[in-house]
This record gives structure tokens, sequence and C-alpha cells, in this order.
């Protein structure tokens, strides 16, 4: 084999090498998950009140143990936006977060206990609200009580979604363990769900279909041995 042939052979075998590393960097997700940024029609052409409301306020968790606090960081700025701040009043920083409500989430949250932590942190930032928690069962009744509470969500403003998942099931990472996020949207004549995953060191806001989602949130946690599922809260004027 001449010199020429031989550095040609192995630039090809480099560059495959490298072609192969960047696809392993790459998010991965399942078949039915689309990234917002392929898929930006239903922001563009609808209210989409809770994207809108969390956008300004999308935080990337602060440590891999913090998308629960990351995730209601987004929910005290969105909820407080509606109020009369001054310039003296800061915007929620997860790390003011965590010391106002004394929260250990340093093995991270299970859906109830994340339920308590921002009903804490509602009232520690002055705001009033309900709070819903609720495991997901699988039955085909709640499934639709879950499908109906989403389509009520995209007609204002003033009622979330955070959602607690087995992320490997939209993202399709085996690694993709016990997770939480804010719900973005709900495209309810495509029957997707808006996940804005606070992982954001390897993903953005990505669309799941509502099976993909209930499928997500119909897993057990491993330390409460319970199913995870979704918060829902109402905030009042």
């Amino acid at each position: 084999m001449n010199l020429k042939k031989l550095l040609t052979n192995a630039f090809v075998l480099l560059s495959l090498v490298s072609f192969a590393q960047a696809e392993d960097l790459k998010p991965k997700y399942v078949s039915t998950t689309v990234q917002l940024i392929q898929k930006q029609d239903y922001v563009r052409k609808n209210k989409a009140p809770d994207f809108w409301s969390f956008m300004p306020y999308y935080v990337p968790q602060q440590d891999g143990a913090a998308c629960g606090i990351a995730s209601m960081t987004m929910l005290m700025n969105a909820a407080r936006s509606h109020l009369k701040l001054t310039a003296s009043d800061a915007l929620v920083t997860q790390k003011a977060l965590v010391e106002k409500i004394k929260v250990d989430y340093s093995k991270g949250l299970t859906l109830d206990q994340l339920g308590v932590a921002i009903n804490k942190s509602i009232t520690a930032f002055g705001l009033k609200a309900t709070v819903q928690v609720i495991h997901a069962d699988g039955s085909t009744a709640q499934i639709k009580k879950i499908r109906d509470l989403m389509i009520n969500n995209e007609k204002n403003d003033r009622d979330f979604i955070v959602a607690n998942f087995l992320q490997g099931t939209f993202t399709g990472d085996p690694e993709g363990g016990g997770h939480i996020s804010p719900v973005g949207a709900f495209d309810a004549k495509n029957n997707l769900v808006l996940i804005m995953d606070v992982d954001r060191e390897y993903y953005e806001p990505y669309w799941v279909s509502f099976d993909t989602f209930m499928k997500g949130i119909h897993s057990e946690d491993s330390s409460s041995k319970l199913k995870r599922g979704i918060v829902y809260i109402q905030f009042n004027e």
C-alpha cells in the first residue's frame, strides 16, 4: 500500500471516529420526540400562555439534582410577573429559593416532596395558589382527566403543570432517570406535550406525544416506590 493510500485510509478512519463521537454527544430522542426548533408553529400561531410565561425565566438546573429547584424557580418567576414589582424586587434564583424554603434537594425530589416544596415556595414569595399532586395510575379515566386538564391549561397563564417523569422515556437516553421539568404547552390537535427540560446541558424544549408523556409519568420512583406524575398549580388573582 502506497503512502498516499495509507494516509487517505487513516483520514477516513479518523473522520468516522470523530463523527461517531459527535453523534454520541447529540441529544438522543425517542421516535416521537421533536425538538421545538423543528416544530415552532404551535407557539407561533397560538396563545401558548404557559410557554410565554416560562420562556423569559427558562433556566438550567444548577446541578445534577436540582431539576425540581430549577422548575420551581421558573414557576415562581412566571407567577410573580403579574405582581407590581419594583427595581428592588430581584428575580427568584435557584440559590435564593433553596435558602428561602430550606429544602434539601441533594437526592432530588419525589413527586410528593415537589408538591410540598411548591406550596412552601408559594407562601414564601407572597403568592396564593392551590396545588394538586397527581400520581399517574394508568387508568383510562385518569388519562382522560390529565388530557382535559392540559387542554384547559392552554386557556390562561394562571395555572401551570410541573411534570415528574422518567427522562429516558422522552429522550431515549438509557441513563435518563427520574426528572422534573415544567410543561410548556399542549398541542391538542396533534396530541403533543411541550417539555421545557431544565437539563440544559444536553437538551432544549422538545415535544413528546401525549402517550409518551403518560408513559413517562407512569413510571415508578425507586425512592418513594410510588408512581411519578404531575403537580398542577392554580394561582389566585
